[in-house]
């Protein structure tokens, strides 16, 4: 049973221009990006989310932003606790997408309970740093972002707040998308949506890092109490909520980038051991497109010593399963995810597990033209280009108890920073 209850949301002061206080989550913000959030405004939420300095100066320094901002009224805390729905309005390609998530904070259990799921494995780097700015902060300045199957009573409830409560945030962002933040405070209504998710299963699609450090976070604090009732702000973590079945739920792949030394004409003799290697005679953009209108398992590739890209296509399945975890679910080794990590990246590409984990050799990105761009200008040596996992496949594999390969899926857009936050005290 998943415990998701509305919470005290802290909020920016509403004569503030949220279009320049909304910031995007910790890990999709490179040091360039950081500069320009800062120069945004003063209270932009990256301050908190990622604020500048060094080491532990870095947390403190967040810590100390959120003090002055409640203190001088640039953050304001709601007097009762709410639900808040949020229409995130998004273009992708020539696409315009309405994405409806629901705020709230959640009860942080241990996987094992069943209640919360996992779909992708986690970076210990990232949990680190979430645990250093909770520990400083005592707040969830990012949510965790969560799917549920399809729940009618759910989505109903929010339907009719839309249509009859006015927005407490309409605006613009710079990245071109549109917020409408809507309060849901009525207790008819709270106790609806918290009956209702209470029967879903919910399952991570971003955040898990953020998850598992409140749940660390929690254990933490537990340890250092004489008492615990269960109840206390700790118990809890942000939390975004979407149905797996809402229209604007968009799953992107995930294309990996290597600057691995190995040579051309070795990874192309180990590639054809096992894929025919068929030239593609287009561009990065063109080839996506053919590979979503292929099989699942067909694989894109390109290499900075090869003026085509190339289209993989596994030969043997038994042949390349050997070469894939045989405790993992059949369901799993057939995974492009999977294939590509271990058949290709490791075995013909040469990387080995540490490499994997060194974002200095190995990278993603979500946007196939950018990949091979670094190929061709010569900062990487190969990418590889995936189709996007349908939600169906995510939802099938954490009920099969199995994570993802890391940075399998990209759930875009990314749920910003700074529309409300959550204390983790009273």
């Amino acid at each position: 049973m998943a415990d998701v209850r509305p919470f005290r949301a802290v909020r920016f002061n509403p004569n503030l221009d949220m279009s320049t206080a909304v910031s995007p989550p910790f890990d999709t913000i490179p040091p360039q990006l950081r500069r320009e959030l800062y120069e945004r405004s003063s209270h932009n939420a990256v301050r908190i989310e990622l604020a500048e300095g060094e080491g532990d100066a870095r947390y403190e320094n967040a810590a100390r932003t959120l003090r002055e901002w409640l203190t001088d009224g640039t953050l304001r805390r709601d007097g009762m606790p709410a639900f808040y729905l949020l229409q995130q309005t998004f273009s992708h390609g020539e696409r315009s997408y309405t994405r409806t998530l629901l705020f709230g904070r959640l009860r942080v259990v241990p996987w094992s309970q069943g209640s919360v799921l996992p779909h992708e494995q986690t970076f210990p780097k990232h949990k680190d740093d979430r645990l250093r700015l909770m520990r400083a902060a005592h707040v969830n300045a990012s949510p965790v972002f969560l799917f549920y199957r399809e729940n009618a009573l759910v989505e109903g409830q929010l339907r009719l707040v839309e249509a009859t409560q006015p927005p407490i945030a309409d605006f613009d962002a710079p990245d071109g998308q549109h917020y409408r933040l809507f309060r849901i405070d009525a207790p008819i209504d709270v106790d609806a949506i918290q009956r209702h998710l209470a029967e879903e299963t919910l399952y991570v699609a971003d955040g898990h890092h953020r998850y598992e450090t409140a749940l660390n976070y929690r254990d933490e604090v537990r340890a250092q109490r004489a008492e615990w009732s269960g109840d206390e702000p700790e118990n809890f973590a942000l939390v975004g909520l979407v149905a797996a079945n809402d229209p604007g739920l968009l799953v992107l792949p995930t294309h990996r980038v290597t600057s691995s030394a190995a040579p051309w004409v070795e990874v192309r003799s180990a590639l054809e051991a096992f894929f025919d290697v068929e030239p593609f005679e287009g561009d990065a953009e063109s080839l996506t497109i053919e590979l979503a209108a292929r099989h699942v398992s067909e694989i894109g590739f390109a290499a900075k010593d090869a003026d085509t890209l190339f289209v993989l296509t596994p030969k043997e399945t038994h042949v390349i399963d050997h070469l894939l975890p045989q405790d993992r679910s059949p369901a799993w080794r057939a995974l492009d995810y999977a294939i590509c990590d271990y058949v290709v990246m490791r075995h013909c590409v040469g990387l080995s597990e540490e490499q994997t984990k060194d974002q200095s050799v190995l990278w993603f990105t979500e946007d196939a033209v950018e990949a091979v761009r670094q190929v061709r200008e010569g900062k990487a040596t190969y990418a590889v280009l995936l189709n996007p996992v349908p939600v169906h496949r995510v939802l099938e594999l954490a009920d099969a108890g199995d994570r993802m390969p890391q940075k399998s899926t990209f759930f875009y857009p990314k749920v910003p920073a700074g529309l409300v936050f959550n204390l983790l005290e009273d």
